[in-house]
């Protein structure tokens, strides 16, 4: 945020109106105004009217997507604002629209606005639908669930999982032992599950195909599937939650975005680590648990790694610390845009490499003048 801008504007953005403050270079109020939301026409001409002199200030919140892309290419710069990081400069003002637009641009304005990352496209697209894929999921795995139960209320314990195939012979079988109303409800979540699967089964070849699509994200996406535990959907969780994840210059910094670093207290010399401080993505801590248990039933390696962990902590810790690991692998397979491979297999490599050049020396000439 070096360069000065004409005018700074503030956006205290709802559902049905925002408001929106403007300040000149010196910090004083050059306007003030409210607009309904539904108005896109007088959004477009009020920020048109500033243009690339502006920037723009909106905090995050859960539907700034539309007003992103509508004023994104008509100022110079918009921002949107951490919450948590606002919070502090609040102080003891009265908590009013227009003093919270007002704050924004004022902290735009002097270059101390907390910043929220928003990625570029493909990923900004690319992450609304690996979350609506995540969220079939689980309605997929509720109504298996529901079924599960109502089959239980008949004393009938069903198959150990209730895919479309099995679950419809297996109902087609039992369906005399079931009264009239758990018929019904079997027949209804049934239906869902058959019309759950094929949208999930659609829904992740799309992500497939779109991430292929682009030379970038199908690098990326290919590395990560070579450690251990991630595949196709956890490669793109971690894509599409992180963003750039070349932009993390340490993996610490990518482990406490995803709220895998734990708290600290501390207190003079005193110093106390807490619980893992889930500040970041929730959906990318969940898989990176989910492939951390895969990869402890798969690999020998993390198991031995769980293990010890496991030994003084607990094995649900020891999946924590695992899913941490396997965020610093991902950034260093991406960093070094080679798959992975574990340290000690590494270690021998690079001996075979050194023995092979020792053994098979390149023979050099000199050239003499003269």
């Amino acid at each position: 945020m070096e360069k000065k801008y004409a005018y700074s504007i503030g956006v205290d953005l709802h559902k049905d109106s925002m408001t929106l403050v403007v300040l000149d270079k010196n910090g004083n109020v050059a306007r003030r105004e409210k607009i309904s939301t539904r108005c896109k026409n007088k959004v477009h001409e009020f920020f048109s009217s500033y243009g690339l002199q502006c920037q723009v200030a909106v905090e995050s919140v859960g539907f700034y997507h539309w007003f992103w892309e509508l004023v994104y290419p008509l100022v110079g710069k918009i921002y949107l604002a951490d919450p948590a990081g606002v919070k502090a400069y609040v102080g003891r003002k009265v908590k009013t629209d227009r003093n919270d637009a007002h704050l924004l641009a004022l902290l735009a304005l002097e270059n101390k606005l907390p910043v929220a990352y928003v990625p570029e496209e493909p990923v900004r697209g690319l992450r609304e639908l690996v979350r609506l894929r995540h969220t079939v999921a689980r309605d997929l795995a509720s109504s298996r669930k529901r079924l599960r139960w109502v089959s239980l209320k008949t004393n009938l314990p069903g198959p150990k999982q209730f895919f479309s195939v099995n679950a419809q012979k297996w109902i087609l079988a039992q369906d005399a032992k079931f009264s009239t109303v758990n018929r019904f409800a079997v027949r209804v979540y049934l239906d869902r599950i058959i019309d759950l699967e094929r949208r999930l089964s659609d829904l992740e070849r799309f992500i497939e195909e779109k991430i292929l699509s682009f030379p970038e994200t199908a690098r990326v996406y290919k590395l990560l599937m070579s450690i251990p535990g991630i595949g196709p959907i956890v490669a793109a969780t971690i894509i599409t939650e992180t963003g750039d994840i070349m932009r993390f210059d340490k993996s610490e910094q990518l482990a406490s975005y995803a709220g895998l670093c734990p708290r600290v207290s501390q207190s003079g010399e005193s110093i106390r680590y807490g619980h893992v401080s889930k500040m970041g993505p929730p959906l990318l801590r969940w898989v990176l648990q989910q492939a951390a248990w895969v990869a402890y039933r798969s690999y020998e390696n993390v198991r031995r790694i769980m293990c010890r962990i496991g030994k003084r902590s607990g094995l649900k810790k020891a999946a924590t610390a695992m899913a941490r690991k396997l965020l610093t692998y991902a950034l260093s397979v991406c960093r070094n845009n080679r798959p992975f491979e574990w340290p000690e297999n590494i270690v021998n490599r690079k001996m075979k490499e050194a023995k092979t050049a020792f053994e098979n020396p390149v023979r050099t000439t000199r050239c003499l003048n003269g």
